[in-house]
């Protein structure tokens, strides 16, 4: 029988057909007249407006249609044949660009032009409080299943946000996946530049391009409180998060330190196919025996986010959160330096042991590629890594996870990573960084 779209994370879809007269700003090569291509790049993507969904807000640019649940709904199926049809010319041929890259490379441009005149107002100087849930994971009440609430400086870059707060605070594995943050005001998005998780083939499913999260501010994704944005994290399974914003706090009363408040509910398995499958999955969870549900605890702790997990499935409860851990995972984060977008983790079971990764390019200085074995699954997870320090503009303190710019300093040991005053950084050799921190200069 046909199987659901439901079964890959997605809504379901419409068929497209090719839109009718001609574009009126992207080049097509010879042999493509745009066939499974959304109408809405046959537009002029100087003047395009985006339209709202049913909920007021605006996904992926503006660019497909909507579901009713607010999620874009594009047609993954005509993409493929698009693709497939097109790639040798578009990707061999006097390097013009796809039509649509075309297209969302001027929203870029506005967005980045729009974001250069922006008066934040004092915005990226203040605490916020935001709760981030899950979407369509929805208790009895109709009330997020899964949920967190957090403190922070909304001057933190987006890209520091995901990779030391978001994924932890979660716990979805850090490094592991694509991601997308949408300023749902405009549709603008903003991504890991350079990322290359194996889920970066679906990026045309997800808005095709973005703008790189590591140069702009969780300020920019807001203006007030009650505002939101939205989280997409892994562009095969595709998990949908929601951000609002409960509070923020004057500049007086802003420290900038991360913190965990409150949360609810277990993070789904990593892989674990998506938001609507794993609504199916809690469905089929509450409805089952003592003994499905023993198996149903051991199908989520045998995913990569669970590893450390240590104890029997018997005590693991779906419904609970655990802020101790979650705290502890943030601090180890916290303390290291940012994730490698170029050399994101994968797992790999290799034909040749010692056969290099062609997803690996050059190093850069200070970085090195980490391997793990998991002899179980006759296979090791790799990563690229680094070892020197971030740049102050894209860090935040290793101890309180404050933002400073220029004014962080650096760890005079290791000079790996920074903090935004000598009481942190006494206070976090003591407690975590005199175990991590190369010593040599203790030998002086």
């Amino acid at each position: 029988g046909a199987v659901s779209s439901i079964d890959y994370g997605v809504p379901p879809r419409r068929a497209q057909k090719r839109p009718a007269g001609k574009p009126k700003f992207v080049k097509f090569l010879a042999g493509d007249i745009g066939e499974g291509m959304p109408e809405v790049f046959f537009e002029d993507p100087r003047t395009f407006e985006p339209k709202p969904g049913p909920l007021g807000q605006i996904q992926t640019w503006g660019i497909f249609p909507y579901c009713e649940d607010n999620i874009s709904d594009f047609d993954g199926i005509a993409m493929m044949y698009r693709t497939m049809a097109h790639q040798l010319e578009y990707h061999n041929l006097g390097g013009k660009p796809w039509p649509e890259k075309q297209f969302v490379d001027v929203l870029k441009d506005r967005k980045r032009e729009q974001l250069s005149k922006l008066d934040l107002a004092d915005l990226d100087k203040k605490d916020i409080v935001i709760k981030i849930y899950l979407k369509f994971l929805e208790d009895a009440n109709g009330e997020p299943r899964i949920w967190r609430r957090v403190r922070f400086s909304a001057g933190m870059k987006i890209g520091v946000f995901q990779d030391k707060v978001l994924s932890p605070v979660l716990n979805w594995v850090r490094n592991l996946h694509c991601y997308t943050f949408t300023d749902i005001r405009d549709g603008a998005l903003f991504g890991p530049e350079d990322a290359n998780a194996t889920d970066i083939v679906h990026v045309n499913q997800v808005g095709y391009d973005y703008l790189p999260d590591d140069k702009y501010m969780v300020a920019h994704l807001f203006s007030q409180v009650g505002d939101k944005f939205t989280y997409l994290y892994d562009y095969g399974d595709k998990w949908h998060h929601e951000i609002e914003i409960e509070q923020n706090f004057p500049i007086d009363q802003s420290y900038g330190r991360v913190q965990i408040l409150d949360g609810k509910g277990m993070c789904p398995g990593e892989n674990m196919q998506g938001s609507y499958q794993y609504r199916e999955f809690l469905k089929a969870y509450d409805a089952d025996s003592y003994i499905e549900q023993v198996k149903k605890k051991r199908e989520i702790l045998d995913c990569p986010n669970y590893k450390g997990f240590g104890k029997p499935p018997s005590l693991f409860n779906i419904d609970a959160f655990d802020i101790d851990q979650a705290t502890e995972r943030l601090t180890v984060a916290l303390s290291s330096p940012n994730s490698v977008r170029t050399g994101m983790k994968a797992f790999t079971m290799p034909i040749n042991p010692s056969a290099l990764d062609p997803r690996i390019g050059k190093l850069k200085k200070g970085q090195s590629i980490q391997r793990e074995w998991d002899h179980d699954s006759h296979g090791y997870w790799q990563e690229t890594t680094s070892s020197t320090k971030d740049k102050r503009s894209q860090s935040i303190c290793a101890a309180c996870g404050k933002p400073g710019g220029q004014d962080l300093k650096t760890c005079s040991g290791c000079r790996a990573i920074l903090y935004c005053s000598a009481e942190h950084q006494k206070a976090h050799w003591k407690d975590a960084h005199k175990k991590q921190c190369s010593r040599k200069y203790l030998k002086k």
